[in-house]
């Protein structure tokens, strides 16, 4: 420990005067804010950081060799200020992604004052934090790209600062004039030193911390240690009970289209099934959630033969108090788990969730929640914006739900069994006919699910819509396939006239889950709808009729990550910790990590295999000189006479001895083993008087 202190101590106040090194440091640094820039487009900030970095060191280098100019220190803690009310002005006002802004700039400033290796090594601390700002913003593989650069330059450092540390204990391993001026061996020698220590305290470091830093990263929380927030600005305005969508009227359009849109006509105040086309696969917004889950928006109740809308137009107002927005209590020791959306393209003021939302994270003035359990904000959702809920699982057991009862208040039938005169006697009959062997609420809506699913296709493009015919109708009679929308609705339609309660839902599907990133990637084309049927004393309960649709609407497992949780059902009066409920955990823990892990695990053995073989060519490159340097005939002529003097003598060298112990024992070889040392190990090979002389003496 003593020694670590005065080594920490010597590396703070000896300047660092280091070349390699300084610019080694720059590289790690410009790494972390060029991978920034990638994920917030900060461009004219990363460049205005750079050119203050590439000054700063320029200024501290000069400043290691001589002395600190006080007037440069003075300004450098000014900017270092300066950029910190930067920050704060930018959070309340319309700056994007400060915190970034702050993260590179204090970075460049702080390379004025790097001037001894200790602070260089802060340097590097800098150029890290620029790296996790960067991955709390990144939503794809580059970051992977940036991370291994940055540890390359990491060892690289280290490396160096082994290689200059020996340099300077020993100046004559290593000089500058090559192998002619160093003693033979030491330059194979001092290889070898470094590859057996540093390339595997390497090669493990970088492995055991490739694994720690996956498993602390957040990709997963059933409850954050710390709460997520959005960097962007606050929603000022009070927030509106109708939806307002950026793409309206564009894509709420009567008849026929063949085209395809990014925007769903679903996230509308009305929701009309005359509308026929498709939709992009572009990335409207990358989720991050500990379960897989739909993001539902909001829900209809109100059909009238074509459209879908809403009865009523109140909504509950929540006004900001504190960091998060709170809409109900979550039982003690209930499962939750975090969502996290990232938003990429502009969307309607709807809040997206999973499962039952208990809690909202977001940066606005206010929030409203309508009648259906919809969540608005006073404007739409603008790229860059992130915000996160947290919620309970929406998990139903079918025996649990076969049991429930069938009376329902009526504040329920009042909104949720009508149907319009257009909904033909036809349809009855199906739904009748479907559910006859079906003797609980939870097998008619199964039985009606299931013949939706068997029966009709998906089709972006259907026929187009006959003017006065029921949409339903013209669904299950005529068209016999359609979009979500249709199937739906059909199952709505049925259910109600069943006396079954339901509604309509639009939403995203889960999306595509990467592996490697951890998101759920949600394509303009995973908007969708769903079904959503009422149960007494549980509530509603999401059901999905589409064919061909992936995921489950209802919640998935959720995945416990390190710490969270920890303590929940633990009781500390019992002393009792459900070990099943752990080891089910830490099994979903493996399976889960499994994949990103092993590539990690891949990506860091070869960059320590590649280590290795770099450091074995220059090894062997080194030996491969030596073989040279012993070639010269002089020094082959010394060995060609020791060898004869052996056969002369019978005399042979055991591999165990040196020349001079087996030249003890032969007292006639003596001059001639002295050659042999200095043709082995001098720089300089023997001259022919040497080698006379040697000879000549030992013949006496």
């Amino acid at each position: 420990m003593t020694s670590l202190i005065e080594t920490i101590r010597r590396a703070s106040k000896q300047r660092e005067t280091s070349l390699p090194l300084r610019s080694i440091t720059f590289a790690a640094q410009a790494i972390g804010m060029i991978a920034v820039a990638f994920d917030t487009h900060l461009w004219l900030v990363t460049f205005l950081s750079l050119v203050i970095l590439v000054l700063g060191h320029l200024n501290a280098y000069h400043a290691a060799k001589t002395h600190p100019n006080p007037v440069i220190q003075v300004a450098a803690f000014v900017m270092l200020h300066g950029s910190l009310c930067w920050m704060i002005i930018g959070l309340f006002t319309t700056q994007p992604f400060p915190q970034a802004q702050f993260a590179m700039l204090a970075t460049a400033i702080i390379s004025w004052e790097l001037f001894s290796r200790l602070n260089l090594m802060s340097g590097l601390g800098f150029g890290l934090a620029n790296l996790y700002v960067a991955a709390t913003l990144s939503r794809d593989l580059l970051f992977g790209f940036f991370l291994i650069l940055y540890v390359v330059f990491l060892l690289a450092f280290l490396w160096a600062a082994d290689s200059e540390d020996g340099v300077r204990s020993n100046p004559i391993i290593l000089r500058p004039h090559g192998l002619t001026k160093e003693p033979k061996g030491y330059a194979v020698l001092e290889s070898v030193r470094v590859l057996e220590t540093w390339g595997p305290r390497f090669g493990l470091f970088l492995i055991v911390a490739t694994g720690l830093v996956f498993l602390i990263t957040p990709h997963y929380a059933g409850q954050p240690l710390i709460k997520p927030f959005s960097f962007r600005v606050p929603i000022r305005r009070p927030p509106s009970a109708q939806v307002i969508n950026p793409a309206i009227p564009l894509v709420q359009v009567e008849g026929w289209s063949d085209g395809q849109s990014e925007y769903y006509y679903g996230f509308a105040s009305q929701l009309d099934l005359s509308y026929r086309g498709g939709l992009t696969k572009e990335i409207m917004m990358y989720v991050r959630s500990s379960a897989s889950s739909y993001w539902r928006s909001q829900a209809f109740d109100t059909y009238d033969g074509r459209t879908w809308s809403q009865s009523r137009q109140d909504a509950r107002y929540i006004p900001y108090d504190g960091p998060v927005f709170h809409l109900r209590d979550i039982p003690p020791n209930s499962n939750r788990f975090v969502q996290t959306f990232f938003i990429q393209q502009p969307l309607p003021n709807l809040i997206f969730a999973g499962g039952d939302p208990a809690d909202i994270y977001i940066t606005a003035n206010g929030i409203s929640v309508d009648y259906t359990g919809g969540i608005r904000l006073g404007e739409p959702l603008q790229p860059g914006m992130i915000y996160s809920v947290v919620s309970t699982p929406q998990n139903f057991d079918p025996d649990m739900l076969r049991n429930v009862d069938t009376a329902y208040p009526a504040e329920v039938t009042n909104l949720y069994v009508q149907l319009p005169p257009t909904v033909t006697a036809r349809t009855t009959r199906l739904a009748h006919e479907i559910t006859k062997n079906a003797p609980t609420q939870y097998d008619k809506v199964i039985a009606i699910r299931d013949y939706l699913l068997s029966n009709y296709p998906y089709d972006f493009y259907p026929p187009a819509q006959p003017p006065g015919k029921d949409a339903v109708d013209q669904f299950l009679f005529v068209d016999k396939r359609g979009v979500c929308e249709h199937f739906v609705s059909a199952m709505v339609v049925m259910l109600r006239s069943l006396g079954i309660p339901a509604r309509l839902v639009s939403g995203f599907g889960s999306g595509i889950f990467n592996q490697i990133t951890g998101y759920y990637e949600v394509h303009a084309n995973d908007a969708h709808a769903w079904t959503e049927v009422y149960f007494s004393n549980v509530g509603w309960v999401p059901f999905d009729p589409t064919p061909g649709w992936t995921g489950n609407p209802q919640t998935g497992r959720i995945q416990r990550w390190l710490f969270s949780n920890a303590f929940n059902g633990v009781d500390l009066s019992g002393i009792s910790v459900p070990m099943g409920d752990v080891a089910q955990a830490g099994a979903v823990l493996l399976s889960t990590a499994a994949m990103p892990f092993i590539i990690l695990l891949g990506i860091a053995l070869l960059v320590t295999g590649v280590w290795w073989l770099v450091s074995s060519w220059r090894i062997g490159r080194r030996e491969r000189q030596s073989r040279v340097w012993l070639r010269d005939p002089a020094r082959q002529q010394v060995f060609r006479l020791y060898r004869n003097a052996q056969r002369a003598l019978r005399a042979y060298r055991q591999p165990e001895q040196t020349v001079q112990e087996h030249a003890a024992l032969h007292q006639e070889i003596a001059r001639l083993a002295s050659l042999v040392e200095i043709a082995a190990y001098r720089s300089v090979p023997p001259t022919i008087e040497e080698i006379k002389l040697g000879t000549s003496e030992d013949d006496k």
